[in-house]
């Protein structure tokens, strides 16, 4: 920095050496992050703005007399499941001012094939309407076992379509991240054949006595339902530094019909983040817990209902893995930026499912998992990230590697 005031520059004084030591020890880091990522990015970008690559890029895939629509493919790889590749639109004011129409469409195949259409009506900036549908017939779910214990040996598939309609309501505190969303409707779920990735069906491997025939395994049926989620949190969405509390809760009871079964599905998460520079440099804590309870009928819900262990809480595992009557998580991360638009990350958690009300949790029934990846920071709704994660068994069972996740590809979120 320059000297401007005349009275030296204190890192470069004699008395500054100690900060040697920490800089020798996080080395690999920084030369990880400085040549793998920012730069290489960096370079990207420059040469991409430089060249007006986004101009083009934005005739391409933006049409329409004000310019207010969108359509771009979309392509996601997961390791151990079916890729996929498909189309996202987005019209603003379509066939009214402050009403949009978000489209997202995308397939492998019949065994792989998803279908989300979404029409979002905003009243003002803190009060929005949401109608959605959703397809999807996936012939890859991936199944290891219901509990702490699952095991990698007994990884089969199940093939299960699902079919939902939904009407919402979305409120936030203008100024935070804070929200309340209201919503119902109702949604069926069929079972269907097929398999994937040379495993066995989860059928076959409970004839072979490997584990007992999950509940509802080949079940049709169609539920009702309705939810609130809450969200309580202290930060003021970005650029605004990133540090604050948050309270995250949601209670989704559901009702079979026709059929006198009836569920809810509730949980909530815990935390806070510290931003340490004030330049989204953040470190975040959060403690998580789902949980399912049956609240009226005979016959056990199907195990499609229950929690599971999703890519954000235990990102070394593909979702699916980790499936219980409850679940319960503990994650601490780290997101530094790395260029315009795009943030790294790193998280470690510990965390695994279990029994009714976390029935079995035990310190040695945890699993550890850890990812680094790269993503985009510019857009909620959708986004381009590359993660890579490990995911271990139970500290009980030695707590060794049992899990590897590669994804690439761009998300959706809407």
């Amino acid at each position: 920095m320059p000297d401007y005031d005349g009275r030296g520059n204190p890192d470069s004084d004699a008395d500054s050496w100690p900060l040697w030591i920490p800089r020798v020890v996080l080395a690999p880091a920084y030369a990880a992050n400085e040549y793998l990522l920012r730069r290489p990015l960096g370079a990207f970008v420059t040469k991409a703005e430089r060249e007006h690559w986004a101009d083009s890029v934005q005739e391409i895939f933006t049409f329409g007399p004000k310019g207010n629509n969108v359509i771009f493919p979309t392509a996601l790889f997961d390791f151990g499941l079916l890729p996929s590749v498909g189309v996202y639109y987005a019209g603003q004011d379509f066939l009214a001012d402050d009403n949009t129409l978000r489209v997202h469409a995308a397939t492998w195949g019949r065994p792989w094939i998803s279908a989300t259409v979404a029409d979002h009506y905003a009243f003002d900036n803190s009060n929005t309407v949401q109608a959605r549908f959703d397809f999807r017939r996936a012939e890859d779910n991936i199944f290891f076992g219901i509990g702490p214990d699952a095991k990698s040996s007994n990884q089969s598939r199940f093939g299960l379509e699902k079919a939902e309609a939904s009407l919402s309501y979305h409120a936030k505190i203008p100024g935070r991240e804070s929200r309340l969303q209201i919503w119902g409707g109702v949604h069926r779920l069929t079972p269907v054949g097929g398999t994937c990735c040379n495993n066995p069906s989860v059928l076959e491997r409970v004839q072979m006595g490997d584990f007992a025939e999950p509940p509802g395994l080949t079940e049709t049926y169609t539920s009702a339902f309705g939810a609130v989620d809450l969200l309580l949190d202290s930060r003021a969405p970005k650029p605004a530094p990133g540090s604050g509390a948050f309270i995250h809760a949601w209670a989704q009871p559901n009702k079979e019909l026709p059929g006198d079964r009836a569920w809810m599905q509730y949980g909530g998460v815990v935390g806070g983040s510290v931003d340490l520079t004030g330049r989204q440099r953040v470190i975040k804590m959060q403690l998580a817990v789902s949980m399912l309870d049956q609240i009226r009928g005979m016959r056990p819900i199907p195990f499609m209902e229950y929690p599971v262990l999703d890519g954000d809480l235990m990102p070394g595992f593909v979702p699916g893995w980790l499936r219980g009557q409850s679940v319960a998580a503990a994650q601490l991360g780290y997101t530094w930026p790395v260029f315009i638009g795009f943030d790294a990350q790193t998280r470690v958690s510990l965390g695994n499912a279990f029994g009714e009300h976390l029935d079995g949790l035990i310190p040695g029934k945890f699993r550890w998992s850890w990812d680094i990846g790269l993503t985009t920071n510019t857009k909620r709704d959708q986004g381009f990230e590359i993660l890579f994660g490990l995911g271990s068994e139970t500290f009980d069972q030695g707590a060794g590697i049992t899990s590897v996740r590669v994804t690439i590809g761009s998300r959706q979120g809407f």
